[in-house]
């Protein structure tokens, strides 16, 4: 791992952020439910690829996604801070 450290191995076979942003929406109502009142967040995601390219995604979440989402990433800190 060090020797791929060293010689950016890793730079090239892996995505990079580049930046994110979100915003938080609140639906009132759909075409089937009129008191719907869901909280979504929206999370734009941009990516600089391998080959130097640019990959933006949108990503919905509803708030039990949001949370297994955020049970995700606190898992993967504690296993990065060990």
């Amino acid at each position: 791992m060090e020797f791929a450290l060293e010689n950016g191995g890793f730079a090239a076979s892996y995505a990079t952020l580049k930046d994110f942003d979100w915003s938080l929406r609140l639906v009132l109502s759909s075409s089937t439910l009129s008191g719907l009142r869901q909280p979504l967040l929206l999370l734009k995601i941009d990516k600089i690829l391998p080959d130097g390219s640019i990959e933006e995604r949108l990503v919905e979440l509803d708030e039990a996604e949001l949370d297994m989402l955020l049970g995700t990433l606190r898992a993967a800190q504690k296993q990065l801070v060990r």
